[in-house]
């Protein structure tokens, strides 16, 4: 189903056009008027909703061991949300969070994230699937980054990027940035594809309703790395 949003002169399609309840999700969240507190909530329980879809359509084997990879941003509700869910249905499960740098280049413009800092939970090389959480793909860049910086230590048999939305042109980006023999491993879930994209910031719209740092509660890029999930700090104490 393809919904035009004429103030942004944008065109979305949903993944699910029939699950009302994950329609209602995404669209309170171009709200603006939402304080950070009740945002937060609503990605909580997307990444709830993505879950239990990577379950009902079959994507993910309940006896696999399950690496869920997370951006620092997303830790404590988008991908909480996705852990909740694994962990109520018995999965085992180990969580990686990543702090990524994003910055783009002079030089064509092209958008580099070094990781510059790293949470893994022990084990996590032992995981048969990997879940790649990140709160919107615009394009390849951050999500290409946290997937090879793992390739050295984890060889999973499949890997599903969950996100509430991508860009139309994301999924294909990132399977170029890998070996063709590679993009059988991938599969993507997600509420829904927006057409329209930002050529200078970069912004999909009508997205996710703004900038996720900000809408999420943080100042900026800067103080979102340095903050601490409290997702990780319950498991650096359990260690």
């Amino acid at each position: 189903m393809t919904t035009k949003f004429a103030a942004a002169n944008a065109e979305r399609t949903w993944a699910y056009p029939n699950e009302q309840r994950g329609i209602d999700m995404l669209s309170s969240l171009l709200d603006a008027s939402h304080p950070p507190k009740t945002y937060q909530e609503i990605m909580y329980r997307i990444g709830r909703f993505l879950a239990e879809k990577l379950y009902q359509e079959h994507k993910i084997s309940s006896r696999s061991k399950v690496c869920i990879v997370s951006t620092v941003e997303d830790a404590d509700f988008l991908s909480k949300g996705v852990y909740d869910i694994l962990s109520e249905k018995g999965q085992e499960i180990y969580f990686v969070c990543l702090w990524n740098q994003r910055e783009r280049m002079y030089d064509g413009g092209v958008t580099v994230a070094p990781i510059i800092r790293k949470f893994a939970q022990p084990g996590y090389e032992s995981a048969e699937e990997m879940i790649v959480v990140k709160s919107i793909i615009s394009g390849s860049c951050v999500v290409k980054t946290n997937i090879t910086a793992l390739f050295d230590k984890i060889h999973p048999k499949k890997i599903h990027v969950v996100s509430p939305v991508m860009h139309e042109d994301s999924a294909r980006k990132l399977l170029k940035e890998f070996p063709s023999n590679y993009a059988e491993l991938f599969d993507f879930e997600f509420l829904a594809q927006d057409s329209e994209r930002d050529n200078i910031t970069g912004e999909v719209s009508p997205g996710i309703g703004g900038n996720v740092y900000e809408r999420l509660g943080f100042a900026s890029q800067s103080d979102k790395n340095q903050y601490w999930p409290r997702l990780v700090k319950s498991m650096l104490h359990a260690m």
